[in-house]
């Protein structure tokens, strides 16, 4: 089995490239994000442990974790981030393991998604990994259109996380998505398999 990690910044587009590269190399998709929703469902332990952090006011009327409600908290402030991010981080980690551990020895591709590949070691778990480039002004106006965010929530948001410079200087392949999505599959599709 042949992993392919795939990081980006805020509105970089890395989740559509991650799903453009599972289509072309018949992959199994495994999206960090989502991953973060199954860790925290009702009855998992991370939902257990964000609970005991922030009782149940986080709660939406379901019993399930409000996702509004705990992005408004981690965006405003670190120390709930890190907290939060020390519960969820390592149980989306195991998931990534395990998953990737049961297709060891098979034949075939596995794409994992995620902004923050090489600040969790998710990069270990990977034969090579990629790195969606879009220029900082460009991923405001899709943060803008796509979620309507505020030009100063993604700038507060992009400033969070790590320059460009220290993935391109990581990643083993650039992929541009400044243009179309139809120039995005002419870029993913012209790409050799394993390397």
């Amino acid at each position: 089995m042949y992993v392919i990690g795939i990081t980006g910044g805020v509105g970089s587009g890395k989740s559509l490239v991650a799903k453009i590269a599972s289509r072309k190399y018949n992959a199994g998709l495994l999206i960090a994000d989502e991953l973060g929703h199954v860790v925290t469902e009702p009855g998992k332990p991370a939902y257990k442990k964000i609970i005991e952090i922030y009782g149940t006011g986080i709660l939406g009327q379901d019993g399930s974790i409000d996702r509004k409600k705990l992005a408004d908290i981690i965006f405003s402030d670190d120390k709930a981030r890190f907290a939060i991010n020390s519960v969820i981080h390592p149980e989306v980690m195991l998931y990534i393991e395990d998953y990737i551990n049961e297709r060891k020895g098979q034949d075939g591709y596995i794409i994992l998604e995620t902004a923050i590949m090489y600040e969790t070691g998710c990069d270990r778990f990977c034969d090579e990994t990629w790195y969606v480039y879009v220029p900082e002004d460009a991923r405001i106006k899709r943060l803008s259109e796509n979620r309507g965010y505020t030009e100063e929530k993604s700038r507060s948001i992009i400033k969070k996380q790590k320059p460009d410079s220290f993935f391109m200087e990581r990643a083993a392949r650039i992929i541009d998505n400044t243009g179309s999505i139809k120039d995005l599959e002419s870029i993913i599709a012209g790409l050799p398999g394993k390397l």
